[in-house]
């Protein structure tokens, strides 16, 4: 998308007679952030889609992650030095740099690319939700699986009646049926 500074150059006017909701994008310096206030930086990231931050120091880091956070999105936040780890703790992903990143962004961060490739972080993110997903279903198997086992010694046991299957019993049957159906769904 084009930025506002694009839009007036190609309509030949000035940036500041160009209204505000032209344009979707916005590059904001670090010298324009330094004299905005929280409300100001709140309105920015409202009113554009795509927003580019450039030359910020450490402490505007941490106040763009506060911002957005402020608006309830979800912040992802990279870095590989000293100066980025209070943004990197802030986020709620934080990702550090494995090769060239520091020992104290490395601290602070949620997740390491140890190739330093951005592309890692899709590969990760695929590799967690597919984790997350078998677990689910490791969880579902498992659940399903023993409450017919528990059920009828749960009521035995309130009644008062004999136990109908004894501990060893219930065992061999969980290993015998149990284990490799659950395994399965771990990967």
């Amino acid at each position: 998308q084009e930025t506002r500074k694009d839009l007036a150059a190609a309509a030949g006017v000035d940036v500041e007679r160009l209204p505000v909701g032209v344009s979707r994008a916005i590059v904001v310096a670090g010298h324009e952030l330094a004299e905005m206030d929280g409300d100001e930086l709140d309105e920015v990231l409202a009113d554009h889609d795509e927003v580019v931050f450039a030359r910020t120091s450490p402490a505007q880091k941490l106040t763009i992650v506060e911002a957005y956070q402020r608006a309830n999105d979800v912040v992802a936040v990279t870095g590989d030095g000293v100066n980025d780890s209070p943004a990197l703790k802030q986020a709620n992903c934080g990702i550090a740099m494995g090769i060239a990143g520091t020992d104290v962004s490395k601290e602070a961060a949620d997740m390491v690319l140890l190739d330093d490739n951005f592309g890692s972080i899709v590969n990760g993110i695929e590799e967690g939700r597919k984790i997350f997903d078998n677990l689910k279903k490791s969880i579902s198997y498992t659940l399903s699986s023993k409450t017919p086992q528990t059920l009828p010694i749960l009521l035995a046991t309130i009644c008062q009646f004999p136990l109908p299957i004894s501990a060893l019993l219930i065992l061999c049957i969980d290993i015998g049926t149990d284990l490799l159906p659950a395994i399965s769904l771990a990967y």
